[in-house]
């Protein structure tokens, strides 16, 4: 129902929009001409089912991104909690700075299709061909196409992440992680809310 006291403060989305959070971070890897590279990133999604799309924003500036847009291919992974320093890590370190960015991470890793790194601890990864490039202001929207994933089965019940196994890190900001699936579920019944009689607003 509407309300007279506002809860939030108004703030102009140009004084305050990056910073926001909590939110999961993708960790990408990439590989062109012998080189390798992984990084953390905060802006991802799932665009599509069919055909399988999944879209990462990355800066033209990036090492990664050359390494990208040069090969057409890159990996999306995502790590659990217990790996937050390797997270951290992808994102304060650059390629351009670190010759081995994966040992200085401390990711194990084997080699997947298109030579990408596969990141052992991920408990899911989409390995993903490179369709459609998006300028988006200070970032490119890179959006693949989803080739194969890697998943590790034991971590998920039914396609759903199962947090008695596996807990994802989410991100607060300033390298503060925390491991989702520690606080209250709750589940709410779709049949029910589809049926349910809408309130009499009179």
């Amino acid at each position: 129902m509407p309300r007279t006291t506002p809860k939030h403060t108004r703030i102009p989305a140009e004084d305050a929009f990056f910073g926001y959070y909590p939110g999961t971070v993708a960790v990408v890897t990439s590989h062109h001409d012998g080189a390798r590279n992984v990084m953390s990133a905060g802006w991802h999604t799932a665009l599509s089912a069919d055909p399988p799309l999944y879209g990462v924003a990355i800066a033209p500036e990036r090492h990664s991104h050359g390494l990208i847009t040069a090969s057409g291919t890159f990996a999306v992974h995502f790590l659990p909690h217990h790996r937050a320093d390797a997270i951290a890590s992808a994102g304060l370190l650059t390629g351009r700075d670190v010759a081995d960015k994966l040992h200085a991470a401390k990711l194990d890793w084997i080699e997947g299709d298109h030579g990408l790194p596969i990141l052992h601890d991920a408990y899911l990864a989409y390995v993903c061909r490179l369709e459609t490039r998006v300028p988006t202001g200070d970032h490119e929207f890179l959006i693949g196409h989803v080739e194969t994933l890697h998943v590790d089965e034991a971590a998920y019940d039914a396609r759903v992440l199962d947090p008695s196994h596996t807990h994802a890190a989410i991100y607060y900001g300033r390298s503060r992680y925390e491991a989702l699936g520690y606080g209250p579920i709750t589940t709410v019944d779709p049949d029910a809310v589809r049926h349910e009689p809408e309130e009499d607003a009179s």
